[in-house]
């Protein structure tokens, strides 16, 4: 009789999750973009909207959030009503950067959200302004060291992973370089084609347009190989910069306590939607890889990164107070 009960029970506070995952979605996703459009995060943060509308039958309406790193827009979603409607289009900065470099973190990456889907990777670039005389990374090094201070450079934000990638190639080349943050990349570049700044690191889906186009000169790049629609590129770490190698990730985030049955519908339907031909082609067509897997591998993915990036902003001694408004 009791295990007749308690099954019972069971059954009734299941039955609402159960039914709402069968259900889910009755009405249009809100995906955060904690990022002004026109960088990286955009660009991904679109694909998974068509993706999911055109492969899965979604609606989705993206939400450009910028400001503060990531730390706006992604603090929004902590705070919101964890149904399954409100998402969250996260990178290495949102979660990582972010809250390992900030002396009061505004959110606490794992406890505060839950983790979807890994999405895929897309490697930086190290790239300058025309109005400069260096054409690779050894001339850029001997610029700085002939002209100190005369590379400000450009970031999405305090405590971004390309403010924190700049200062560590900046320590490891032993040069001397001033940051000048932005609310995001597309103002970045703004600045750096202006001759505002004169380098910044960037994500390749973003840089490559305007490398193409001949707007800016492209260094480098973060990763340990080279990038295939840049082959002549070579990697920091060949241009002669030892030690320094970053892959900045992707994915998506709910609020936390989301249930577990609408965690694992968006899981396969993001999955699904990242092992499309197209999703790759297209990915591919900006330097950028798709990458898919569990709910908890992506949490995994996460936890290894912050226990990295603490480690790497002791050895910066750089810490920080974003402003969250």
């Amino acid at each position: 009789m009791l295990l007749r009960l308690a099954s019972g029970v069971v059954l009734l506070v299941c039955a609402p999750c159960l039914v709402a995952a069968a259900d889910y979605p009755l009405r249009p996703l809100r995906l955060v973009v904690p990022f002004p459009p026109g960088g990286g995060a955009d660009f991904m943060g679109r694909l998974v909207a068509q993706g999911l509308a055109a492969k899965r039958g979604y609606a989705v309406v993206v939400d450009n959030r910028g400001g503060a790193g990531g730390a706006i827009g992604a603090g929004m979603v902590a705070k919101a009503t964890p149904d399954g409607y409100t998402l969250v289009l996260a990178n290495n900065t949102t979660h990582v950067m972010v809250t390992v470099f900030n002396n009061v973190p505004p959110y606490d990456p794992l406890r505060d959200f839950t983790p979807v889907a890994l999405t895929g990777y897309a490697p930086q670039l190290l790239v300058c302004a025309l109005s400069i005389v260096p054409r690779n990374v050894a001339e850029l090094i001997a610029y700085a060291k002939a002209k100190p201070g005369a590379i400000n450079y450009a970031s999405s934000g305090a405590g971004s992973q390309t403010h924190l990638a700049m200062e560590l190639f900046s320590l490891n080349a032993g040069i001397r370089t001033t940051h000048i943050p932005y609310k995001g990349t597309g103002p970045g570049f703004t600045a750096l084609m202006s001759g505002e700044v004169q380098c910044m690191f960037v994500s390749m889906p973003a840089a490559l347009p305007h490398i193409q186009n001949g707007r800016i000169r492209g260094l480098a790049v973060t990763g340990v190989k080279r990038a295939v629609l840049l082959p002549a590129m070579p990697t920091i770490a060949e241009a002669g910069v030892r030690g320094f190698e970053i892959n900045p990730w992707f994915g998506v985030l709910g609020p936390p306590k989301m249930p577990a049955a609408i965690v694992a519908r968006l899981n396969a339907d993001l999955v699904a939607v990242f092992l499309e031909e197209e999703t790759r082609q297209r990915l591919a067509s900006q330097g950028a890889e798709a990458t898919t897997g569990s709910a908890a591998e992506f949490a995994t993915l996460i936890k290894q990164d912050l226990e990295q990036w603490r480690r790497t902003v002791g050895r910066l001694g750089l810490r920080g107070s974003l402003t969250i408004q």
